[in-house]
Order: structure tokens, then C-alpha cells, then sequence
């Protein structure tokens, strides 16, 4: 399953969780109206039990029974919408509900700073922006979880125990295991489980608080107090055991939903890391660890289906993880279960040894200027597979990427009040003379002072590669959306000034910052960013524009930016017989040489497309990018930039590998 279908998949799955909802929610009501019957007296009131449950029955106490149905679903219904409300703001409200404490990339902690760092090569990897990190201090157990409605808001946490028990390679393929679930949409689904089924699980938590509250009522020996008594017991056993029909079904629809996904995320973190002992050996140390992955200073009732292993003891038939043997099983067919109690007693003595100084990445090499050739190897078809599914080739050369920069860029690009100064130098241009103009522009809008800063981050960017600008500005990302709406709003102002200030907007630049709009608009927004509808037969112009726009900025001449224009249509053409009539019919303009200024409103309409035809639009790109027989480094980065604006998150394109001497 590639990454468009996967997110079809979440897609059905949301559909699939609102009908279990459904059917959960009027077990509930069944539940409450025969309770309500009951403590109501509207049992037996015909002086027959036999006939109390009779069709006479239930006409002569209809009132009843509406009023109650109504009030139990209003109930559930704001319940949930109260939760999904207070999950707006994204992934790191879960974090911090659970007690997360931010990771900030300037730690001092080397294990601290050995997660922040996994975390970064990863998400460079993946092609999305760097997650915010966070640790459950308060957990002893192994552990970890992402949370977020998109790529833009999501957040990794991990326990301490994690920390302190996982190798590099360990917690690698456990980080591995939660991007996926990032990159494959089971994030957003993991978050609409929490608000939808919180509404199903709050009659409960009322339950057993109304049970408590009476051990302060029984101090008094009153009758009356005595009736009281009794009676918030009965309505506190209401509530209770209609509130479990919902954990009951709650439980069913988390482990429906999550089971299979774990396996797919443990292979995927196999493909990343292209090992399987690092994921491997993080589940072998949960089974043999005293405290394996239970959190014990956490609720685990609401996110128990987000977590890397089962946060609770919970029944087979509830359980949202598969059993620990068998993910161990299907990584390591040689795992036998007397492997966890040899390993429990190496552990204590390998620990102090694993964890006294940071280890490199297994063959990690050094940056060198030579890793990226001129000409990139790509296909339509090996780019859309890469599409949300990086593997081992992404992640090394995630690393040198990141080993390339200077270690005071990188520290820029952490610090709050340096991100926006590297932000902005990654738009100043390499004349000299529209660079000064900038430069002025910028000192104006952020102070005097601001232009010989920027200039000093624009001196060490522009000695990187092309290829490091999009990886720099996901590091950077995660500190500047901290920054005030209004710092953000004269950011992105001061974007469009200097790229417009010589009156030619170059393509990449464009996307650069719409890339950065793009994030930022997400982070803000994170629970509105769906997925679209729309088909590409019904969008003409904002296709054509984008493909003369690709077209014209990877080829030299008109005639050749033409042909490789007709090529991509063609593409599309023969991916859907619809698409195809309607290029037949000429409602597919002709190749005209564009500007970039209008590749905004264009992506943002192609965004809407759905996920399938969103594969069939960037296998279409990448044939009027290889029309030449060939793709620049500024083509690859172009492509990746152009993807991520439509939220199909691109890997770093991997070099081709080296000839033999032979």
C-alpha cells in the first residue's frame, strides 16, 4: 500500500469509526432508558412485571424515554464536540495534557539531544517539517507516541524510560514507527478517535466520580441523608455501567482500528531504517523490562491507540496493539520467548555502557560537497512510491544533509530569534546590486541591524547546496511558528517584497515561500486541513499554468518547455479517459510561457484534488521534468517543493549510485 492509498484508507477509516459511533451511541441509549425505567418506577406501574417490558408498556412511559434518549445524546454529542474543540491547537495539546515536557533543540542532555537529533534526520528524510519533541519525564516505561492533525502541527513524544533504555538504533526505528503513522495519515485518524469517542467514555468518568462522591456524604447518619445517599448511588450505577457499554465499545473500535497499522508501521520502520534490530530490539526490551511499556502517571483510557505499545493491561479482545510475541515474531521469525529472559539479564550491565556518549549513525559518512551529481535518476513511478514512504537511502542522506551544516547555522536555526533572519536570507539574491535593495527592505521592516545579519546567514547558506533549502527551513520551521501571528504576518510579507523587488519572481523562490505559507497556515489551522474532492479533468487552468511553469524553468528554449508541456498533459491524458476527452475537446490550454506569481492560487486549487489524482499530477510533473532526459538538482528541489505545497511530502531525491571502476 503506497501513500495515496494509505490515506484513502484513513479516509474509509473515518467513515468506518462514525458508524461504529453510531451503533455505540444508541447501545448507550438502550442502556439509559431501560436504567432510567427502572429508577424511575416505570417498570411494573401496569401491576405486571411480566408486562413490563410490553409495546403498552413503552407507549405509556414514552415520554420518558424520549426525554432521556435526547438528553443521553446531547450528552454524548457535546461531549465529543467539546473535546474535538479543545484539540484544535494541534498535537501538542495531547503532549502537554499527558504531562509532556518540550525538548528544545539547544538541550545540553545528550540523550536529550540524541532524540532531538534522530527526530531531525528523520523528518528531513521524510520531507516533512521537524516535529516538536517532547518527554513524559514522569514514565518509566518504554514508550512513545505522535500526535497531530497534519505534518505541520505533529508532535513525537517519548517516555523516559525510553530514553534511558534504547540504543541510538532502538530509538531510531521507534521514531521511524511513529513517522510513519505520520506520514500515512493514521495521526489525524488517532486524534478524531480521541474527540469522537470521548463523548462515549465521559458517562463513565461521571460514574465512578459520582460513586466517590458519596463516601462524603455517609459521614452523616441522618435518614435523610441515608436516602441521599442511595440515591447517588443508583444514578452513579447508571452512569457507570452505561458509560463501560461505551469504554466496551470504545475499546472494540480502537483496537479495529489500530491493530493492522501496527504492523504496517513496524515493516515501514524496517524499509526506513533498513534493520530490523533496532525496532526489533526496542519491542524485546519492553517484554523484558519490570515496567514494559505501561504508563503509570498517565490516562491511558483516550490514547491508548496512539501509543508505539499497549500504554494498560486491557483484555485480548480490547487490546488496540497486536500481542508483543507476535510483532516480535513478525520482525524476528527466530524470537523465542526464553530470548526475553537472557536479555533481561543483560540489560542492567549493557545500559551503562550504551548510553555514556552519543553514537553516530551506523555508516554514517561525512558531509562532502560531491554527494549530490548534477543530474539526478528519476521516474514517475519511483517518485510517487517514495511519496510518504522513505526508506534506508532517504535516511543516510538526511544525515550528511544535516551533517553538512555549520554547527552556528544550525544553531541559528534553533534559536527564537535568529529564525527569522535565516528564514528571510534564504530569499536573498545572489547579484550583488538587488541584494543591497533587499537588504535596505529588510532593515526597514525588522530594524536597524537586521540586513548585516541576514547577510551574515546568507553568506553561509549560499555556500550549501541548492538541495539544503528546503531541509533548512523544516529545521527551522518548528521555531517560528512559535513566533506572534503578527511577527509570522510581516514574515511572510517580507517574503513577497524581496522576492518581487527586481520584478522577476524566480519559480523555486516562489514555491520556497509557499512551502513556508503552506506550514504555517497548517500549524495555525491544524484541524481544518483536510483532504480534497476535486478531480483534474474539472481543473484546466490551474494544471495547465503549473505545468508551463515546470516546463519553462527546466528547459532552455520555447520549443522545448512546449514539448515537454504536451508530454505531462499527455501523461495525465493517459492516466484517465476522462482527463482525455477533455483534452480532446481542446478545454486543455495550450503552452504558454507563465509567470510564477500565479502558481499560488494554482496549487492551492490542485490541493484540492483527491489523493489518487494527486499520484497521477506528480507522475505527470515528473515527465515534463524529464522530457530533456535529464533533471538539475533546482528541477529535484522544484518537485519536492511543489509536492509538499500539495501535502504530498517528497524524500530528498536519492543520487544515483556510483558507477563501478569495473
Amino acid at each position: 500500500m503506497d501513500f495515496f492509498e494509505h490515506q484513502d484508507a484513513a479516509r474509509r477509516n473515518t467513515r468506518y469509526l462514525v458508524s461504529l459511533f453510531v451503533l455505540a451511541t444508541i447501545a448507550i441509549v438502550v442502556v439509559v432508558d431501560i436504567a432510567a425505567g427502572i429508577v424511575f418506577g416505570a417498570v411494573g406501574t401496569d401491576g405486571s412485571g411480566a408486562a413490563a417490558f410490553s409495546g403498552a408498556w413503552f407507549a405509556q412511559n414514552a415520554g420518558l424515554f424520549t426525554g432521556v434518549s435526547i438528553g443521553t445524546v446531547s450528552f454524548i454529542g457535546l461531549s465529543s464536540a467539546y473535546r474535538i474543540a479543545s484539540l484544535s491547537g494541534g498535537g501538542n495539546t495531547v503532549a502537554r495534557k499527558l504531562g509532556g515536557v518540550q525538548v528544545t533543540p539547544d538541550t545540553q542532555d545528550p540523550l536529550r539531544r540524541r532524540l532531538h537529533n534522530v527526530v531531525e534526520e528523520i523528518a528531513i528524510a521524510s520531507g516533512v517539517p521537524v516535529p516538536e519533541v517532547y518527554i513524559l519525564e514522569q514514565e518509566a516505561g518504554i514508550n512513545a507516541f505522535a500526535a497531530g492533525f497534519n505534518t505541520s502541527d505533529a508532535v513525537v513524544a517519548v517516555t523516559r524510560g525510553t530514553l534511558e533504555t534504547l540504543s541510538r538504533a532502538e530509538l531510531q526505528g521507534v521514531i521511524a514507527h511513529e513517522f510513519s503513522h505520520i506520514l500515512n495519515g493514521d495521526m489525524r485518524l488517532n486524534m478524531r478517535l480521541i474527540g469522537v469517542l470521548f463523548g462515549i467514555l465521559a458517562l463513565a468518568m461521571i460514574g465512578r466520580t459520582v460513586l466517590r462522591s458519596t463516601r462524603y456524604v455517609r459521614s452523616s447518619r441522618s435518614e435523610k441523608s441515608g436516602s441521599a445517599v442511595a440515591a447517588i448511588v443508583v444514578m452513579g450505577l447508571v452512569l457507570l455501567v452505561a458509560g463501560y457499554v461505551g469504554v466496551f465499545f470504545g475499546r472494540v473500535i480502537k483496537a479495529a482500528v489500530s491493530r493492522q497499522r501496527e504492523y504496517l508501521a513496524d515493516a515501514s520502520a524496517v524499509q526506513f531504517t533498513r534493520q530490523t534490530d533496532g525496532i526489533a530490539g526496542a519491542l524485546k526490551k519492553i517484554a523484558a523490562t519490570s515496567q514494559g511499556s505501561l504508563l503509570r502517571e498517565t490516562e491511558t483510557e483516550e490514547v491508548a491507540h496512539m501509543l508505539f505499545a499497549t500504554g494498560a493491561k486491557f483484555a485480548s479482545l480490547w487490546a488496540t496493539h497486536p500481542p508483543l510475541a507476535e510483532r516480535i515474531r513478525a520482525l524476528d521469525p527466530s524470537f523465542k520467548s526464553e530470548d526475553i529472559e537472557r536479555l533481561a539479564a543483560e540489560m542492567y550491565a549493557q545500559r551503562a555502557r550504551e548510553f555514556t556518549e552519543e553514537k553516530p549513525l551506523k555508516d554514517e559518512k561525512p558531509a562532502q560537497r560531491g554527494w549530490f551529481p548534477g543530474m539526478i535518476a528519476v521516474t514517475p513511478e519511483a517518485i510517487t512510491g517514495s511519496i510518504g514512504n522513505p526508506g534506508f537511502e532517504h535516511i543516510m542522506q538526511a544525515a550528511v544533509l544535516h551533517a553538512a551544516f555549520p554547527a552556528e547555522l544550525l544553531a541559528g536555526a534553533h534559536n527564537p530569534g535568529q529564525a527569522v533572519l535565516l528564514t528571510v536570507a534564504l530569499l536573498l539574491d545572489k547579484d550583488d546590486k538587488v541584494r543591497t535593495r533587499q537588504l535596505t527592505i529588510i532593515d526597514s521592516r525588522l530594524g536597524e541591524g537586521a540586513s548585516e545579519i541576514a547577510a551574515q546567514w546568507f553568506s553561509q547558506v549560499r555556500k550549501l547546496g541548492f538541495e539544503h533549502r528546503l531541509p533548512l527551513l523544516e529545521i527551522v520551521f518548528p521555531v517560528l511558528k512559535q513566533r506572534p501571528i503578527a511577527d509570522i504576518q510581516t514574515v511572510l510579507k517580507l517574503c513577497e517584497e524581496l522576492m518581487q523587488i527586481d520584478g522577476v519572481v524566480d519559480t523555486f523562490e516562489f514555491t520556497l515561500t509557499g512551502v513556508l505559507k503552506m506550514h504555517l497556515r497548517d500549524a495555525q489551522s491544524p484541524s481544518a486541513a483536510g483532504r480534497g474532492k476535486a478531480r483534474i479533468a474539472k481543473l484546466h487552468k490551474p494544471i495547465s499554468f503549473l505545468f508551463a511553469a515546470v516546463a519553462g524553468n527546466g528547459h532552455t528554449s520555447e520549443g522545448d518547455a512546449r514539448e515537454a508541456y504536451v508530454r505531462g498533459i499527455r501523461r495525465l491524458a493517459d492516466a484517465d479517459p476522462a482527463i482525455e476527452g477533455e483534452l480532446d475537446a481542446g478545454r486543455f490550454p495550450a503552452y504558454s510561457p507563465s509567470a510564477a506569481g500565479g502558481l499560488e492560487e494554482a496549487l492551492l486549487a490542485l490541493d484540492q484534488l483527491t489523493m489518487q489524482d494527486k499520484a497521477v499530477l506528480v507522475q505527470a510533473l515528473v515527465e515534463t521534468i524529464v522530457h530533456d532526459g535529464q533533471t538539475t538538482v533546482g528541477e529535484a528541489e522544484l518537485l519536492r517543493a511543489i509536492c509538499a505545497m500539495i501535502h504530498c511530502p517528497l524524500p530528498p531525491l536519492a543520487p544515483p549510485a556510483t558507477p563501478s571502476s569495473d
